[in-house]
């Protein structure tokens, strides 16, 4: 029995997200970094993820210790592998924001994302479905711009790759592709509806790389991501089709 082992020194484990297969073992698996400790004491996940989050060791880790060596450098080519390791570790950051959230530490959650989105842009790695809990966190912790700028992007970016694919034969790999793509725009819609976002009392029009909404003759300028949450459904509906 674990619980029985006289641990003369830490164990750790490091996994890659996706993979469960750890002989019943990842019950005792405590998430501290970029790795897992076994530890000698059930340690079930409240998130459904493998391992437990120990917020205060994490923390440490994720936000002092580990240097991250470029990670956010536009001119680096990330591979298949590269990008599936960055995709990991905004999970991890993710998971440590959602710990430090339902502990009511909602000002250093709100920091975490901040190093997360500055340390792993979308402009190196494409937001991946694993990204959407970094939005929804952002809007749970009220930093609403944050959310929708992140929103937007993500929106506009499955958008473009949903339609690129409906234009191949459907083959097997297209398929694949083409589902999680409309998973993901489902999961973002789902957001928008979630909090809210949408004002179907205005009408939302663009002019020239500026964005507006008019009600009862009058006409303001909006930011893009007010723009995009607010004409996202029609786009999404017509997909359907």
């Amino acid at each position: 029995i674990l619980a029985e082992f006289k641990w003369e020194r830490p164990i750790y484990f490091a996994i890659t997200v996706g993979r469960d297969n750890f002989m019943g073992l990842e019950k005792y698996f405590q998430l501290e970094g970029l790795a897992y400790r076994l530890v000698p004491y059930e340690a079930n996940s409240s998130d459904g993820q493998t391992g437990v989050v120990h917020t205060e060791k994490m923390y440490e880790s994720l936000m002092h210790q580990f240097k991250w060596g470029g990670l956010n450098n536009e001119e680096i080519y990330f591979d298949e592998t590269n990008t599936r390791m960055v995709m990991n570790f905004r999970n991890n950051y993710s998971r440590l924001a959602e710990s430090l959230f339902k502990k009511g530490d909602e000002e250093r959650a709100v920091k975490v994302l901040d190093k997360c989105i500055a340390e792993f842009p979308g402009e190196v790695v494409k937001f991946s479905y694993f990204s959407i809990p970094i939005i929804d966190l952002y809007f749970k912790l009220n930093q609403k711009e944050k959310g929708s700028t992140l929103l937007a992007k993500m929106i506009d970016e499955y958008l473009i790759e949903h339609e690129y694919l409906k234009g191949f034969k459907r083959g097997s790999g297209v398929q694949d592709d083409l589902s999680i793509s409309t998973q993901v725009l489902s999961s973002l819609m789902s957001i928008v509806q979630i909090y809210k976002l949408e004002d179907n009392s205005f009408s939302y029009s663009e002019n020239k790389g500026k964005y507006y909404r008019e009600k009862e003759g009058e006409k303001e300028e909006i930011n893009y991501s007010i723009y995009r949450t607010n004409t996202f459904l029609e786009e999404y509906l017509s997909l359907q089709n």
